[in-house]
């Protein structure tokens, strides 16, 4: 009986081993890598690092999740100042954290950060969507930590369980999607960005008709993003790098339902900020005529106006 036992738990063991394995193999040979660094969003992180370490200083950089992504024109920004402008914004998962990390050891005496963190940012962040940049981007990984091995193991095991479904899921459909900016219907990809490092891929698409409400509750908090500002912002000082902060671009529609909690925000960003903050949230709520498919994400028209508001607020600051 004993023995029987031993062997049963020996096979679960060996069929563990292989599972793992095979999982592994898939992760580090998968047959879609280079298809994925040509369409994968992620890997725009590539052309978008490039050229923050290639611009001379003093030059302006913009960091954030999506708001800026979609509702930023860089080219307005450096043609008014006449510096050279570069948007790192990607997506709000990614968390203050990260961020800041991506852009701190390429500042120099000078420079100016445009932070426009979204009320819903945390500091940590998704752990998955930085596992998955640094498969295509090794250098991210300098900007990110474990909390300890368990973290390390459950992360890395979600991350290479949900690639072998993908990659299973694209072999037997053997369909390949071929987005371009020009199409009227794609928006997420490598290319999708211009040289500045905007989103541009939505400004030819159709907008929704309805702007969808916003996914948010009273129990969020910036506490956590707003250190990690703060410390950047103190850090940057003694290097002679001016930071500012932005407010978010958001939905009329959603603001005037999520407005408690908007405040509250609101709030606690004025009063915990040691960071100097351009303008006033309600300068950045645009009508939902102005968005192009969710409440932080500005069409073509909404992206102008918004940064040339963010251009005359930066003028007064200075």
């Amino acid at each position: 009986m004993y023995h029987t036992i031993k062997v049963f738990i020996f096979k679960i063991f060996l069929i563990g081993l292989f599972t793992l394995g095979t999982i592994e193999i898939f992760y580090q040979f998968n047959p879609y890598t280079e298809r994925n660094l040509e369409i994968s969003y992620t890997a725009s992180i590539i052309e978008k690092y490039k050229r923050l370490q290639s611009l001379r200083s003093p030059k302006i950089v913009l960091i954030a999740g999506s708001n800026f992504a979609y509702g930023i024109n860089s080219e307005m920004i450096e043609k008014s100042f006449q510096k050279p402008v570069v948007n790192m914004a990607m997506h709000y998962d990614y968390g203050t954290d990260f961020m800041l990390k991506q852009i701190q050891n390429e500042l120099k005496a000078g420079d100016i950060v445009i932070m426009g963190f979204e009320y819903i940012i945390e500091a940590e962040g998704n752990m998955g969507e930085k596992i998955q940049m640094a498969k295509l981007f090794p250098k991210a990984n300098e900007w990110f930590d474990y909390k300890d091995i368990v973290q390390y193991i459950r992360e890395n095991a979600i991350v290479r369980i949900s690639s072998l479904r993908l990659t299973l899921e694209r072999l037997s459909s053997r369909e390949e999607a071929h987005p371009t900016v020009d199409d009227t219907t794609s928006i997420f990809f490598r290319n999708a960005i211009n040289e500045y490092g905007d989103l541009v891929s939505h400004l030819n698409n159709p907008p929704l008709k309805t702007i969808p409400p916003a996914v948010i509750n009273d129990k969020v908090s910036m506490h956590l993003a707003i250190a990690d500002m703060n410390a950047f912002y103190e850090k940057m000082q003694k290097r002679g790098v001016k930071v500012y902060y932005s407010y978010p671009s958001y939905a009329q529609s959603s603001y005037e339902h999520d407005k408690v909690i908007i405040n509250k925000l609101n709030t606690e960003l004025k009063k915990e900020a040691r960071f100097p903050i351009l303008g006033e949230l309600q300068e950045f709520v645009f009508a939902d005529s102005l968005c192009q498919d969710m409440v932080y994400h500005l069409n073509a028209k909404g992206r102008d106006i918004r940064t040339q508001k963010l251009i005359d607020l930066l003028k007064n600051a200075h």
